[in-house]
């Protein structure tokens, strides 16, 4: 029979053998949160959207705790992204870092993102017409933002695969053109739309799949 220091490897061993799936469990939290907390149809009028904010209250915020616990999971998925990193890159781990921190200051605007839908929501009886449309276009400013920090992630740790591996070398290339979309500002809402969540999932596959990329010496 297994000892129960065997049996506590073992559950130690599986979490961080599954823990890159994090990434896909990120990408169903964010849709099922969005289809939740949609309410871009009534963005236009204030009176529309604060009508939402109070018919739809219980919705709007369990749409946003369900966003957030899959920000959370995304978070996740950066410990075993930049664990791969580190260990293709070696020495001090510059791109790693940036890589890192690239992804938490998107994770950090992602979270923020349906805070103000949130906040018109638990205080719709204190907000008129103007503030529920003023809240209402605060989610884009962090949305903005998620799109201009998120190429931080994607470039650095490209950059790693093309150099020393740890992921595919085709997947760098698509990240870099993923970020010269998120940056053109003219289409850089469907790279973080569309490109972003199939990256995560990909990525999240790749980190699971034992022996999908070698590695070259740092």
């Amino acid at each position: 029979m297994a000892t129960m220091a065997e049996t506590r490897r073992d559950t130690w061993a599986a979490i961080d053998r599954y823990a890159p799936l994090s990434g896909v469990l990120a990408v169903i939290g964010w849709v099922v949160g969005i289809s939740l907390l949609d309410v871009a149809d009534s963005e236009e009028e204030g009176a529309a959207l604060l009508a939402v904010y109070k018919g739809d209250e219980g919705q709007i915020l369990f749409g946003g705790i369900i966003w957030l616990i899959g920000t959370a999971l995304f978070v996740w998925f950066l410990g075993s992204l930049r664990s791969r990193l580190l260990a293709a890159e070696g020495g001090d781990g510059r791109l790693t870092a940036i890589a890192y921190g690239g992804g938490i200051a998107t994770a950090v605007c992602l979270a923020l993102m349906p805070g103000a839908h949130m906040a018109g929501a638990l205080s719709n009886d204190e907000i008129d017409e103007s503030a529920a449309l003023a809240l209402g276009a605060v989610g884009d400013a962090f949305f903005l933002g998620a799109e201009y920090l998120l190429p931080l992630l994607l470039v650095a740790s490209a950059m790693i695969a093309l150099r020393y591996g740890g992921l595919p070398k085709w997947l760098a290339w698509l990240q870099i053109l993923v970020a010269l979309v998120l940056l053109s500002g003219v289409i850089g809402w469907a790279a973080l739309i569309f490109a972003f969540p199939v990256w995560v999932l990909v990525t999240s596959y790749l980190l699971w799949r034992p022996g999908t990329v070698r590695m070259t010496a740092p």
